[in-house]
Formats: C-alpha cells, sequence, structure tokens
C-alpha cells in the first residue's frame, strides 16, 4: 500500500493556507494493493471533492480541482488491475462531475472540465491498453460518455462553446478508433458504436445547431467519417463487414 507524497504534501498545504483554498474541499484515497499511486490537489474551490479507490498493483491516479467556486464539482476514480493510468482536471466549473472506472491492464483515461455549467463526463474501461480522452470547455450541460471493452481501443471526444452537446462512444473489440469534436454547437449529438477490428470512425460538428450524428459499424477495417457545419444536419452510417467507407459532408445553414 503506497500514498503518494504529492497528495500528503497537497493536504498540509491545503490545511495552512486558510479558508479560501480550503472551503469544501475533501479528498479521500482508498488503496488495496501493492505500488499504487494518488495524487489529489485542491485550491480554491467552493465545494469540491475528490474520491481515488485504487485496487492491484502499480495504478496511477492524479485529481486537480481549482477555482470551481460554484456548485458542486466532483472527481470519481477507481482502478482495479494493473498500470491503469487516469489524470482528471477541473477548473473555474459551475457543476461538473467526472467518473473514471478502469478494469484491466494498462488503461489510459484523461478528462479536463475547464469553465464549463453543468458538465459530466463518464469513462469505463476494461481490458487491455484502451485509451479515452475528455475535454469540455465553455459548455453548457455538455455530457460525455465512453465505453470500451477490449484491446488498444481508442476515443477522443472534445466539445467546447457548446449548449446541450451529447457524445456517446462505445467500442467493444480490438484497436478501434473514435474521434467526435464538437464546437460552437446548439444541441449537438453524436453516437459511435464500434464492434469488431479496426474501425475507424470520425466525427466533426462545428458552427451548427441542433447536429446529429449516428454511426454503427460491426466487423473489420470500416471507415466512417462526417463532417457538418450548418443547422438542422443529421447524418447516419451503419456498416457490417469489412473494408467498407463511408464519408458525410455537410454544410449550409
Amino acid at each position: 500500500m503506497k500514498h503518494s507524497l504529492c497528495a500528503l504534501a497537497s493536504g498540509l498545504a491545503l490545511a495552512f493556507a486558510g479558508t479560501a483554498a480550503l472551503a469544501g474541499s475533501t479528498g479521500d484515497v482508498y488503496q488495496n494493493g501493492f505500488n499504487n499511486d494518488a495524487e489529489i490537489t485542491q485550491a480554491f474551490n467552493g465545494d469540491a471533492s475528490t474520491v481515488i479507490t485504487q485496487i492491484d498493483t502499480s495504478n496511477i491516479a492524479k485529481a486537480n480541482q481549482s477555482n470551481n467556486y460554484f456548485g458542486p464539482s466532483l472527481i470519481d476514480i477507481y482502478q482495479k488491475g494493473y498500470n491503469n493510468y487516469a489524470d482528471a482536471e477541473q477548473s473555474h466549473n459551475t457543476i461538473a462531475s467526472s467518473k473514471v472506472v478502469q478494469k484491466g491492464w494498462k488503461n489510459v483515461a484523461n478528462t479536463d472540465q475547464s469553465h464549463n455549467v453543468n458538465a459530466k463526463s463518464d469513462v469505463y474501461q476494461d481490458g487491455v491498453n484502451n485509451s479515452a480522452d475528455v475535454t469540455q470547455t465553455w459548455t453548457f450541460d455538455a455530457s460525455a460518455k465512453i465505453v470500451q471493452k477490449g484491446l488498444k481501443n481508442v476515443a477522443n471526444t472534445n466539445q467546447e462553446h457548446s449548449l446541450d452537446a451529447t457524445a456517446d462512444i462505445y467500442q467493444d473489440g480490438v484497436n478501434n478508433s473514435a474521434d467526435v469534436h464538437q464546437k460552437w454547437t446548439s444541441n449537438a449529438d453524436a453516437k459511435i458504436v464500434q464492434a469488431g477490428f479496426m474501425n475507424t470512425s470520425t466525427v466533426t460538428q462545428q458552427f451548427g445547431s441542433n447536429q446529429n450524428a449516428d454511426l454503427y459499424q460491426d466487423g473489420w477495417l470500416n471507415t466512417a467519417t462526417v463532417m457538418q457545419t450548418g443547422s438542422n444536419l443529421s447524418a447516419t452510417a451503419v456498416q457490417i463487414g469489412v473494408g467498407n467507407t463511408a464519408t458525410f459532408n455537410q454544410t449550409g445553414w
């Protein structure tokens, strides 16, 4: 069992920093195993809390909460397995939550939430060497959910300047890649489901409103790309088999 020196140092720093830094900040770490490392940093929050749970060996978890003055800011990281890595960042938010669950080996999850109102991020990984990245900046009611089961799946979501933007990614298989980018959008929605080997999905929605993209791929080496700029746009691609390609490009207002 190992408690990180950084976590201890952060706790001591907060203890002597006065009420401004300490107000409403709590951090809890539970470790059961060997050589696990947990780090919690909290400063100038109104109502911030972090819970880190680590079971088994050589897991690394980091949580950083700062300048979240209004509403609760929550980080919950659960790791069970070997050499999993999770990093959650929250700053200048009004109500934000980030939850990461990792089971398996060498999974990586990064979440970054800043200048949001009511932002939510959920990452669940069960397998080996999966990678997930969630970025939410200057959003209102944004939600991102990533579920990965299998080996070497990669998922990235980036939401900024959005209103009611939602991105759902589910991957089950080997070496699938999914990327969602939503920017300056209103009521945008993107959903990607991939089951199989080496499928690639890309969704980019910018400068529009009421945009929607649904992608489903089941098989090998399928590629689906959607790019939308405008309003009231919708795209759907369903591919089952090997080597299929679907491309959407919609521009208009």
